[in-house]
């Protein structure tokens, strides 16, 4: 049996092909890894809706400015359980873009009393459209695109999030 034969062998071969593609791609890095998405741990989601259905999901909540520029840029796929909460300090008008975004997205205005009072479906990736309420709001939602119809989740539907 020679040296490359051996297990070792080919777990030394095996990182060191992972650490070239990776390096060789730094923005795969900079973008996908240094998301917000993979930086925080995801805390409960539940949204009640009109019709009394209860939806439990994931959330990660980012609040400091950095973040909240951030969002899902970069991001190739989001778990369907899965959202982002961008949760301001005081309520305010609130717009967003797709700037980076690749994938589509659903995205809930959540006001003060964490009832969603706009939903924006089907957003478009790498849009430069500013996507936006007119009233202020605590609060935005994203979630894959669709997933807002599939749940039942519409205006007035209510948020909770950090609840077990």
């Amino acid at each position: 049996m020679s040296p490359a034969d051996t297990p070792i062998f080919s777990r030394i071969q095996v990182l060191w092909l992972a650490t070239l593609l990776i390096s060789s791609h730094p923005q795969f890095l900079h973008g996908q890894f240094a998301s917000p998405l993979y930086r925080y741990s995801a805390v409960p989601l539940i949204v009640h809706t009109p019709s009394g259905s209860k939806i439990h999901l994931k959330t990660v909540i980012v609040s400091k400015q950095e973040d909240l520029r951030q969002g899902l840029m970069h991001i190739r796929h989001l778990p369907a359980n899965v959202t982002m909460l961008f949760l301001y300090e005081r309520p305010r008008i609130a717009s967003m873009w797709m700037k980076n975004t690749y994938i589509p997205l659903d995205m809930w205005w959540v006001d003060s009393n964490m009832t969603i009072r706009h939903i924006e479906h089907r957003t478009t990736p790498h849009s430069l459209e500013s996507i936006g309420y007119a009233k202020p709001v605590r609060a935005v939602v994203e979630i894959n695109a669709g997933l807002s119809r599939l749940l039942g989740v519409s205006v007035g539907s209510k948020v909770e999030f950090g609840a077990r």
